[in-house]
């Protein structure tokens, strides 16, 4: 029996936000349900049974009679269209049926859409957003709640005269019917004023489903919810989502609440404790991989993160680690999650054959770009087709690698160099390049000594550049995001590698840039005056693989371009030194 003792007051959990111009009701204790209130705004029968999955319309939101399709995941919770009134439950009662039938709310993400704020959508909503306790058998809330269901029930299919359908004790209905006024006063103060169609609908349901919980809720049972702000979601894995949130608990109290409130999807928990620090725990045993392998992505993204020699890095065990400990992540919350989606993501062969044909498609574009820009240089400066080129490389180069590092950076090489363990390319290749300068002949000579003079200096300096830009700078990016997300090493530490493809990258963009210097030295080609620099004879075309997998081993380890280019430069005025020697 109903006491008609008020309640205290319990604490709302009830927040509106805006997504995309739209303002959304949402429940801290129903995260994956988002609420929309239209007034006016129906769907047609066709846009209901087409709509996106996990949708469920409100008493007319779809003007067509109720439905249920568990396939698609959308529902019709209506009886006014379609059906015969006096037979068909009500919406909220029709709401009560599907939860205490088991519908999965914590599985997909929902949105709930209604056209007006009457009682009968108002309590369909707080049903909706309140489903993890009505499905609990044991939760005293069903007995509290089922009244006003009933009656409003009643109410609306039979009308006031016959609301005793609802079969409830005299004492409970007259109870139940005095929750419901008050339930409905607001309501008759707004239409009695003339008020009610510019009422702000979405901020009265907030206020009535508050309400409603001070009616059927002790205080104290919201006092054990950890309050979790939402920062956002990211697929990972096969349905498994990562969830980046900001709250005061610690994360073991926050991984409780979550899992509650998203079931088995729950994967992988972001918990930012400040700006730039978070907290990073793997939930699910069942991801394809376990943190290792963001961490490596994390790194490689981040420009906060350090070498691997500082430990300023993402790290910690394969379950729960965090950001870099010195100087936090530069990362935001949604960047993380994104780097997360891509880092569980199946390391697929059609992934990794799209990278390389991204770093190729890059290349051939740059290339064929510089060429042209080269024939405009050649005219407008009076000068040769290779230092026209070198110009041209350049700036084509340059303009490509800005644009792709604005989206990522770091990914792209674009800072400062990491470490010293980079430094370890040099000898290998001043050793290639002398190696390669035996087969240089006296022409090849004649070629090189002009770089001594600053009008030739700054093609070759540019053209260095250039290059070491397109294919350590672009194509290298491109390869290594899509060839990363590859197992962790034994040893699982960062020093290790962690999980990241540390050769393929490099073999590769060292093949396309030889292959690309060998092309643009053939006859007819910009490059075509220097043919026996670049590939008079195997010797030659030894060193340049061996230059540029120096170049792409420095661009390794101090995970930037700058490095790369330094080796390269090194490389280069060691050609150039023999020259010199033969001038003197």
């Amino acid at each position: 029996m109903l006491k008609a003792v008020p309640k205290p007051m319990v604490k709302s959990r009830y927040r509106i936000r805006t997504v995309d111009g739209i303002p959304e009701l949402v429940c801290v204790e129903a995260p994956t349900i988002a609420v929309q209130i239209r007034p006016g705004v129906t769907a047609s029968a066709q846009e209901a049974r087409n709509a996106p999955a996990g949708t469920i319309f409100l008493d007319g939101a779809a003007r067509c009679a109720p439905f249920a399709d568990p396939g698609r995941r959308i529902y019709n919770l209506d009886h006014h269209e379609g059906c015969v009134r006096s037979f068909t439950l009500s919406a909220c009662e029709q709401a009560m049926v599907l939860v205490r039938k088991g519908l999965e709310l914590r599985s997909l993400e929902w949105t709930v859409r209604a056209n007006d704020a009457d009682l009968d959508a108002i309590l369909a909503i707080w049903v909706l957003l309140n489903h993890l306790r009505l499905s609990d058998p044991n939760d005293p809330v069903r007995a509290e709640i089922m009244p006003l269901l009933r009656l409003e029930g009643a109410i609306d299919a039979q009308g006031l005269d016959l609301a005793d359908f609802c079969a409830l004790p005299p004492a409970v209905f007259e109870e139940t019917r005095q929750r419901m006024d008050r339930l409905r006063e607001q309501e008759r103060h707004l239409k009695s004023g003339n008020s009610w169609q510019h009422a702000d609908l979405i901020a009265y349901v907030r206020d009535r489903l508050a309400q409603i919980d001070r009616l059927v809720y002790p205080s104290q049972i919201f006092e054990g919810i950890v309050d979790v702000e939402e920062l956002g979601r990211a697929e990972i894995g096969d349905g498994s989502i990562a969830l980046a949130c900001r709250t005061r608990s610690g994360i073991y109290e926050v991984e409780r609440e979550l899992r509650r409130l998203h079931g088995p999807r729950l994967g992988l928990i972001l918990l930012e404790q400040r700006s730039g620090v978070y907290t990073l725990r793997q939930v699910s045993p069942s991801l394809p991989a376990d943190l290792d392998r963001a961490y490596a992505h994390l790194n490689l993204v981040d420009a906060g993160s350090g070498s691997t020699q500082s430990g300023n890095r993402w790290g910690g065990s394969g379950e729960i680690g965090g950001s870099p400990r010195s100087t936090g992540s530069k990362l935001s919350p949604v960047e993380v999650l994104d780097v997360c989606h891509h880092a569980f993501s199946p390391a697929t062969r059609a992934r990794s054959l799209a990278g390389l044909l991204r770093a190729i498609a890059t290349t051939t574009a740059v290339l064929l770009g510089s060429v042209a820009l080269a024939s405009v240089f050649e005219a407008l400066l009076g000068t040769s087709a290779h230092r026209a080129f070198g110009y041209a490389l350049g700036a084509v180069a340059g303009l490509a690698f800005v644009l792709g590092a604005v989206r990522a950076r770091c990914v792209f090489g674009l800072r400062l160099p990491r470490g010293s363990d980079w430094l370890r390319a040099i000898p290998f290749a001043v050793a290639a390049t002398l190696v390669a300068g035996a087969g240089l002949s006296s022409r090849s000579v004649g070629e090189v000594s002009p770089l001594l003079e600053l009008d030739a200096a700054l093609p070759w300096i540019a053209g260095l550049v250039g290059a070491e830009l397109l294919f350590r700078g672009l194509a290298y990016g491109h390869l290594v995001w899509a060839l990363g997300p590859h197992a962790p090493s034994p040893a699982g530490s960062a020093a290790s590698g962690e999980g990241v493809d540390r050769t393929s990258p490099v073999v590769l963009t060292a093949l396309l840039s030889s292959v690309a210097g060998l092309i643009l030295a053939g006859p007819g080609a910009p490059l075509a005056p220097l043919p026996e620099f670049l590939a008079q004879t195997p010797l030659l075309i030894a060193g340049s693989l061996v230059i540029g997998m120096a170049a792409g081993f420095a661009r390794q380890r101090s995970e930037s371009v700058l490095a790369a280019i330094a080796v390269y430069a090194i490389a280069a005025a060691v050609a150039v030194l023999p020259s010199v020697g033969g001038l003197a």
